[in-house]
């Protein structure tokens, strides 16, 4: 038990348990409207229908949970988010093709330097600008 209120003290660390459940959550939320409307519609459909489900409880864990920033407009906090979250998922859109024609490796391997690379930018863009005091 003191090894987590210990954990959960730091910002950075709490990030990255929050981060670790969104991750989880969106994937199930994939899973769940692919499994409803899989076969009629495309994968960047359902894609796109599950991020729009997921970031309203990614945006109020970040903001409850990680920065503790209930004192601000959550309306302005919210158009942010949804802009650097934004930014962040079309990037991959863009990037991971784009590294993987150019390096010839796996998407894979090119997806996981993504994650690591955009948790980084993630936190520092939602500290510094999302909820930013």
């Amino acid at each position: 038990m003191k090894w987590l209120r210990h954990t959960w003290q730091s910002e950075k660390q709490r990030f990255l348990i929050v981060g670790a459940w969104n991750t989880l959550f969106g994937y199930l939320v994939f899973v769940a409207v692919h499994l409803l409307f899989g076969q009629a519609w495309h994968p960047t459909a359902t894609l796109l229908v599950a991020y729009c489900i997921a970031l309203p409880q990614s945006f109020l864990a970040q903001r409850l949970l990680v920065f503790r920033r209930t004192a601000d407009d959550w309306r302005a906090q919210f158009l942010r988010f949804l802009g650097s979250n934004s930014a962040i998922f079309a990037a991959n859109l863009v990037l991971l093709p784009a590294f993987t024609a150019v390096t010839d490796t796996s998407p894979l391997f090119g997806q996981a330097l993504f994650i690591l690379a955009s948790t980084v930018a993630s936190y520092l863009v939602h500290k510094h600008y999302s909820f930013a005091g």
